[in-house]
């Protein structure tokens, strides 16, 4: 017997409220606190500044496509990923920004970018020749990656010059971009910072200087740097954190910073209620079993796992949780009379009270917020504070 269509389970109720009962997970993205912070990252850079704005990790797990899309709209320069199929994804929903991609592509793998009219990364000289082979129909843009400290990727500080030359002796590319990547998420790293920033800074000069052009994105300062207004005059700022209310260095909050954070709630609905009774056998109970429990459907497979001292909302009251499981977290629900299907607030307001991104991530064990979110998947996503808002 074949099964019932899908609008006849939804009879009565309508197929989204269907959805939305056998899925009672999600999370609330406010693409209007976007809007509010990038207008302010502009203001607190205190000069015209180009933008290239980070989207790895499904937008720092706030969905790619649809903060990409609001991001075209607000005018943005450009993104940026090291994930392709990201980057992939932003196209087929139609958006037509420039999409930089990081280092990520060995080098047969160039004329899949521009397949896809995606900008590559080259720091050295063979990614430099695949770039060039695959191109076609007119020189095409390319930006530089320079390890500036970090030891992570790029070409080496002491010899960007000699790549720069190469890509300028080669007809088949443009210079679009010259950027480098400093992070540090603790205070005391600031003096580092400051010092690469400026080494960069006297590249991008050199290298001006000697071609006679203008870098259109020379970007070395992200996050970090624009929370502690480190000193910076390139004219392209690489804001990942910040954009999405998040601030990776430790002990500074976003919104103290006048950031607003873009993910406004995860929430759920109770989708069990257990009573236990004294004696009952409980494992790991260190002494009688919480009274009434209930269950949420998230866990370690949506990137919450293992927290400590953490708690959930219900009816505006602190629950904490007692177990994670790979789909499941357990609560402890005896402060308050709930039932299936009541909203539990895992991040967000709830009454008078309201649990942070910062507090869950501190619980589960995230080196920051960022980190956070950007573990956060396979949780529906409702995105408001735009015209086209989708609720996938």
């Amino acid at each position: 017997m074949s099964a019932p269509p899908p609008e006849s389970v939804a009879t009565g109720i309508g197929a989204a409220a269907a959805e939305a009962a056998a899925r009672p997970l999600w999370g609330e993205v406010d693409l209007a606190a976007i809007t509010h912070n990038v207008a302010h990252i502009r203001k607190r850079a205190g000069r015209p500044v180009r933008l290239l704005v980070p989207v790895k990790a499904n937008a720092y797990g706030h969905g790619v496509e649809a903060v990409g899309r609001h991001l075209e709209r607000l005018g943005v320069e450009g993104v940026a990923t090291a994930n392709v199929d990201e980057a992939v994804a932003l196209r087929r929903a139609g958006v037509a920004l420039r999409i930089l991609m990081y280092g990520s592509q060995l080098p047969e793998g160039a004329a899949y970018l521009f397949a896809h009219g995606l900008t590559p990364t080259v720091y050295d000289r063979p990614g430099l020749a695949a770039v060039a082979g695959a191109a076609t129909g007119g020189p095409v843009a390319v930006h530089v990656k320079v390890d500036g400290g970090f030891g992570r990727l790029g070409v080496r500080l002491d010899e960007a010059a000699d790549l720069v030359r190469a890509v300028a002796a080669e007809p088949r590319v443009h210079l679009e971009g010259l950027y480098t990547h400093v992070p540090f998420d603790d205070v005391g790293q600031a003096d580092w910072a400051r010092r690469r920033l400026a080494a960069f800074a006297a590249l991008v000069r050199d290298v001006e200087a000697e071609h006679r052009i203008e870098i259109a994105f020379a970007e070395a300062a992200a996050s970090s740097a624009l929370a502690l207004n480190l000193p910076d005059d390139l004219n392209t700022l690489a804001p990942g954190h910040l954009l999405y209310g998040l601030c990776p260095v430790a002990g500074l909050r976003a919104e103290d910073l006048g950031f607003r954070p873009v993910l406004r709630a995860l929430r759920a609905r109770l989708i069990h209620v257990g009573r236990h009774r004294p004696g009952d056998d409980v494992p790991g109970a260190a002494g009688p079993p919480a009274a009434r429990t209930g269950v949420v459907l998230i866990g370690a497979d949506n990137g919450y796992g293992s927290p400590t001292g953490a708690a959930m909302l219900c009816h505006g009251v602190r629950c904490p949780v007692l177990s994670v499981t790979t789909e499941y977290t357990v609560i402890d629900l005896s402060a308050v009379d709930a039932a299936v299907g009541d909203e539990v607030t895992i991040i967000g307001a709830q009454g008078e009270d309201r649990i942070t991104v910062d507090e869950v991530a501190t619980a589960t064990g995230a080196a920051g917020p960022g980190v956070w979110t950007m573990g956060l998947r396979n949780v529906p996503l409702r995105h408001e504070g735009a015209a086209d808002s989708s609720h996938p």
